[in-house]
Formats: C-alpha cells, sequence, structure tokens
C-alpha cells in the first residue's frame, strides 16, 4: 500500500512539474522551428544569407547492382561542414565482365544528395 502512495505521489508531482514547465518548452521548440530552414541539394549546399549552419548531413545512396557481367556501388567517402554548409563527396564503381578481359573496373565521382539545417 505505501508503494501504491509514493508512486502517486511522484506521478502527481510529475504532472504538476510537466504542466508548470512545458509552456515554456514548447514556445521555445515552436519558435527553434519558425527560425529554422532545411536547405538541400547536391554535392554541396549552402544556408542562404542571414542564417547560420547548425546542422546538416547525405541522403541515401542508391542501391548497389550486382550481376553476372555488370555491377555498380556506390561508396560515400566523405560527409562534412563546408563553410555556412555542408558538402558530401562520394564514388560511383562500375564494373563489367568480358570472357576476353575478365573484370574491368572504373571509378567516377558521384554527386550525392545533401542537406544543410540552417537558423537566424
Amino acid at each position: 500500500m505505501r508503494k501504491r502512495a509514493t508512486y502517486a505521489g511522484f506521478t502527481t508531482l510529475g504532472i504538476a512539474v510537466g504542466v508548470l514547465v512545458s509552456p515554456p518548452a514548447v514556445q521555445a521548440a515552436v519558435n527553434y522551428f519558425d527560425t529554422t530552414k532545411t536547405v538541400s541539394g547536391t554535392g554541396s549546399v549552402a544556408c542562404p544569407a542571414g542564417t547560420r549552419m547548425t546542422g546538416g548531413g547525405v541522403g541515401s545512396l542508391p542501391d548497389d547492382y550486382f550481376g553476372y557481367t555488370s555491377s555498380r556501388e556506390y561508396l560515400l567517402t566523405g560527409s562534412m561542414p563546408n563553410a555556412n554548409g555542408w558538402k558530401a563527396t562520394a564514388k560511383q564503381i562500375t564494373g563489367k565482365y568480358s570472357d576476353a578481359n575478365g573484370w574491368t573496373f572504373r571509378t567516377t565521382s558521384y554527386s550525392a544528395k545533401v542537406f544543410a539545417v540552417c537558423a537566424s
């Protein structure tokens, strides 16, 4: 019986603190999302003038393909802040098979999808 009273007391206290604290927390969240903007592009993106980058990242790369006579795979080689934006570097590796030469591979650069979160 005593444990129930203790749990009920803590629950009541938690609800009271939540009611008192949550309006400022909700308002802070609303203010934050009112002043943020997400920009996206390929390779690299920059935040608009008057804003500052607070985070960023890279989208998923296409699915790799491995067939009997050809293959295509993607490799993320970097994802990093770049000035007031975000930059990502990636490679695409294509393979072809022929009876005369076996497998041959070619590596080219690939522009990955990137995004940056900007706040004013």
